[in-house]
C-alpha cells in the first residue's frame, strides 16, 4: 500500500486543549494502530483475486501440463516435475480462500440471499459443463441428474464430475450453522482446534469403511476450517506480522512441501489414507498464499518494481475473476483439443495453446453466465413501480 498522507490534526488531537501539555504527552505515547503494510491478514485480503489466479494456473498446469525438461536430474527439470505433481494443492488454497470470504459474505445477507449468491457462483459453469459433456459422451438422464447433484459424488466416485463443485457446494451448505457455533465461541482458535479433533477422530474411526476416493474431499476440511478462522482474524484482530512471523511462515511451507514430497513420491502415510492431500497440502495452503501476498506487495510497493508487480497483480487478478469457468473447463477442452495438437505442434506450443484455449472458453463462459444471472436478478428482485400521485 502507499503511503498515508496526513493533512493535518486527528478529531482526538484537536480536542486537546493547547496548555494541557501532560495530556499531549499522553497522546502522543498511545500506541500506534497496525499499518496495513505490516498485517499479513491485511495482505492477504487486499491480494486474495491475485492468489485465486495463481491457484487457477497451478490446477491447470497439474491437470494438462506437458512436461518439458527431459529428466528430473537438474533443477528446473525437478522443480517443473514437482510442482506438477504437486498442482492439486491449488484446490486447498481455493478451500482456505473460500473459507475466508464465507466469514465477510454470511455478514452482508440474508440466509436466503448466502446461499442464492453462492448458486449464482457455481451453477452455470457446472451445468454448462454437464451438459456438453452428455450430449457428447451419451449420458444417460440418470447419470447426467446423478452427476449435476452430487449423488454420484457420493456414492460411486468422488471424480464422477467435477468432484471440487460437489464439494464446495457441501462446505457452502453446512458454513451457516458452523459459522453460527463459531461465532458463539468465546474462544476461537480453541473451537476451531476441537473441530479439527474431530475431524480426526472421525478419519480414523471411518478408514476401513469409508469410500478411498472420498478421504480426497474429507482430507481439505482442515483447511476449510483454517480459512474461516484466517478470516475471522481478518476482520477481527490487529496483529503485525514481524520478521520472525514470516520466518515461521516460511518454515510452514517447506515443512509442507518435503512432507508433499514424501507422501508423492516415497508413499509416506501422514495420519489418515489419501495422506498426500491432507497434511503437506494444508501446511502449503495456509502458508503460501502468505508469502504470495508478501511477494506481491514488495513488487507493488518498490518505486523500481512497480510496473510489473502491478502488471503481475493484474494478470493473476484477471485469472482469479473466472477460476471457477476455468476449472470447470479445463479437462473436457483439452482433452477434446490436447491430441489434435500433438499431431502438428511441440509440447511448449501445444501447452500454450491449451492455455489460450482454455482462457478464452473459460472467459466467454463467464461472460454469458453473468449476462444470464443479471437478467435472473432483475426477474427475481425487482422493485415494484411506485403508484402514481393523485
Amino acid at each position: 500500500m502507499g503511503k498515508i498522507a496526513i493533512k493535518g490534526p486527528s478529531a482526538e488531537t484537536a480536542a486537546v486543549p493547547k496548555e494541557s501539555t501532560k495530556q499531549q504527552s499522553a497522546v502522543k505515547e498511545e500506541p500506534k494502530a497496525v499499518l496495513p503494510e505490516k498485517n499479513g491478514f491485511a495482505l492477504i485480503s487486499k491480494y486474495r483475486g491475485a492468489i485465486m489466479g495463481f491457484a487457477a494456473i497451478w490446477i491447470l498446469f497439474f491437470h494438462e501440463w506437458i512436461v518439458l525438461s527431459e529428466t528430473d536430474q537438474t533443477v528446473i527439470g525437478w522443480t517443473e516435475r514437482f510442482l506438477k505433481r504437486t498442482g492439486f494443492c491449488g484446490v486447498d488454497i481455493f478451500l482456505f480462500l473460500s473459507g475466508m470470504g464465507l466469514t465477510y459474505a454470511i455478514k452482508k445477507a440474508s440466509l436466503g440471499k448466502f446461499y442464492y449468491n453462492r448458486l449464482k457462483r457455481l451453477l452455470f459453469p457446472f451445468i454448462f459443463v454437464a451438459v456438453i459433456r452428455c450430449f457428447m459422451e451419451d449420458w444417460k438422464l440418470f447419470d447426467f441428474i446423478g452427476n449435476v447433484t452430487g449423488y454420484n459424488f457420493y456414492t460411486k466416485s468422488m471424480y464422477s464430475f467435477l468432484w471440487f463443485v460437489p464439494a464446495i457446494t457441501t462446505f457452502y451448505i453446512l458454513f451457516p450453522a458452523y459459522n453460527s457455533l463459531f461465532n458463539k465461541s468465546s474462544n476461537k482458535l480453541l473451537f476451531t482446534a476441537g473441530a479439527f479433533e474431530l475431524w480426526l477422530l472421525w478419519s480414523l474411526f471411518v478408514r476401513d469403511d469409508l469410500r478411498g476416493d472420498l478421504y480426497g474431499f474429507t482430507n481439505r476440511i482442515p483447511i476449510f476450517l483454517i480459512g474461516i478462522y484466517v478470516g475471522y482474524l481478518c476482520q477481527n484482530k490487529k496483529y503485525e506480522f514481524t520478521k520472525t512471523t514470516w520466518v515461521y511462515i516460511f518454515l510452514t511451507m517447506l515443512l509442507g512441501g518435503y512432507l508433499s514430497y514424501l507422501a508423492n513420491y516415497k508413499g509416506l502415510y501422514i495420519l489418515v489414507p489419501v495422506s498426500n492431500c491432507c497434511i503437506p497440502n494444508m501446511l502449503m495452503a495456509m502458508s503460501l498464499p502468505f508469502l504470495l501476498a508478501k511477494a506481491l506487495d514488495i513488487l507493488c510497493t518498490k518505486d523500481y518494481l512497480k510496473t510489473f508487480g502491478n502488471g503481475l497483480n493484474k494478470v493473476l487478478c484477471f485469472f482469479g475473476g473466472f477460476s471457477l469457468e476455468f476449472y470447470c473447463i479445463q479437462e473436457w477442452l483439452s482433452g477434446q483439443l490436447k491430441p489434435k495438437f500433438l499431431e502438428d505442434f511441440a509440447p511448449l506450443t501445444v501447452n500454450l495453446l491449451i492455455f489460450v484455449c482454455v482462457t478464452v472458453v473459460a472467459l466467454l463462459m463467464s461472460y454469458v453466465g453473468k449476462f444470464i444471472w443479471d437478467i435472473v436478478d432483475k426477474i427475481i428482485f425487482r422493485k415494484p413501480a411506485k403508484a402514481k400521485k393523485a
